[in-house]
């Protein structure tokens, strides 16, 4: 089965649009919602150029802030102070719930997260370092 894409592009006027079907017009996106919505409609995997798609997080946000945002401060802190390490096992079943409608790209190899989830949760880190 191939894979359906919804390509995501900035325009010139600077609006990000969506297009996902030959016979349908782009749609304007301007969130992650947005986003969503249109992934979970018509069933779709997001293909970004690079810089689109960093123009973007500089506008709206990360992907994972709002997954992000939904765990414990405790769970937070301690995946921040292990990055790269294996879930801390106090919050699997917290972190399992909080999967349930994550982003694409965010999820678990085995009892580690994905790589995009470890760069997301030690840039967490870094942010954190830095203004302590």
């Amino acid at each position: 089965m191939s894979e359906r894409l919804l390509e995501l592009s900035r325009l010139p006027t600077g609006q990000f649009v969506a297009t996902f079907a030959d016979d349908a017009d782009p749609v304007e996106v301007s969130s992650w919602a947005d986003i969503r919505r249109l992934r979970r409609r018509h069933y779709l995997t997001d293909r970004w150029s690079e810089t689109d798609l960093e123009e973007f997080i500089k506008l709206h946000g990360h992907p994972f802030d709002d997954w992000w945002a939904g765990l414990s401060e405790a769970c937070r802190d301690a995946l921040m102070d292990n990055p790269h390490g294996a879930i801390p096992h106090k919050y699997s079943a917290e972190i399992a719930r909080s999967l349930r409608y994550s982003p694409v790209g965010l999820g678990l190899e085995g009892s580690f997260f994905s790589p995009q989830g470890r760069a997301f949760i030690e840039r967490k880190a870094a942010e954190r370092d830095h203004s302590e």
